[in-house]
């Protein structure tokens, strides 16, 4: 009895498991060669996309174990998109998932991928201008973030290895500015907690006043009143503020 040809559906699914591990067993009626060349197209592409995005974990992980990583992500990740931000977004995503081994034997990889997919995602977000009530004091002249990292990985570079690595607590403002460049600013641990409530919510100056002494209750009013100023000086340094009582925007 003559075998019965295989639908379109099986066809399909066995085309794309070999394209993903071409250990499998080779569709029928497909030469392996033409199936290379396809499946080398389309991994190289995608590696090219992650690449990319992360020059500096590449970099610093040694080349075969990133290598792996990649072979890894394109036999078992399930991509939606095939546009290369989500594609290596997708890619972080899929080693935080897994709670992927290599995230524990280096435990600032995480937060790289992380803050180097930031990168592209500030770089390309669509951005819209706030809208500035005139009477309202301390507003944000565009969006801002504000992110905690237990290691320094904004100022790292292709040129650092692991054994340079030191855990250093900070927190850092980013945005992108009038020109379009992205910007990071370190922030004390009380800067952070104003900013980032200045993002989420429309205060006044009482209200800054407020979370200062709910986080530092021991500070004076005097000292409280310095906190204050130099916020206000540092976003005004960084054009970040619309101050309504000046009635003009800030100019640094």
């Amino acid at each position: 009895m003559e075998a019965k040809p295989m639908s379109f559906h099986t066809t399909q699914r066995q085309f794309c498991d070999w394209v993903r591990d071409p250990e499998l067993e080779l569709p029928q009626n497909f030469a392996i060669d033409r199936m290379q060349i396809y499946r080398d197209l389309l991994f190289n592409n995608i590696c090219s996309f992650i690449n990319l995005v992360f020059p500096v974990a590449r970099s610093m992980l040694p080349e075969l174990q990133w290598q792996q990583l990649l072979v890894e992500f394109f036999q078992k990740s399930q991509c939606q998109s095939p546009f290369y931000n989500d594609i290596s977004l997708q890619f972080r995503e899929y080693l935080n998932e897994q709670q992927h081994p290599v995230l524990k034997e280096y435990p600032w990889l995480a937060e790289l991928l992380q803050y180097e997919w930031l990168e592209l995602y500030l770089d390309t977000v669509e951005i819209e201008s706030p809208i500035l009530a005139q009477d309202q004091d301390w507003q944000f002249t565009t969006q801002v973030w504000v992110l905690a990292y237990q290691y320094p990985v904004y100022h790292w570079t292709t040129t650092m290895t692991p054994a340079l690595v030191e855990t250093m607590p900070t927190a850092i403002m980013v945005w992108r500015d009038a020109l379009d460049q992205v910007c990071v600013e370190a922030l004390s641990p009380l800067f952070a907690v104003l900013i980032e409530q200045l993002s989420q919510n429309r205060l006044v100056q009482q209200d800054l006043h407020d979370v200062i002494q709910s986080f530092l209750p021991d500070l004076s009013e005097q000292e409280i009143q310095i906190q204050i100023c130099a916020l206000k000086a540092l976003l005004t340094r960084l054009r970040l503020i619309y101050v309504a009582h000046n009635n003009d925007e800030i100019q640094g």
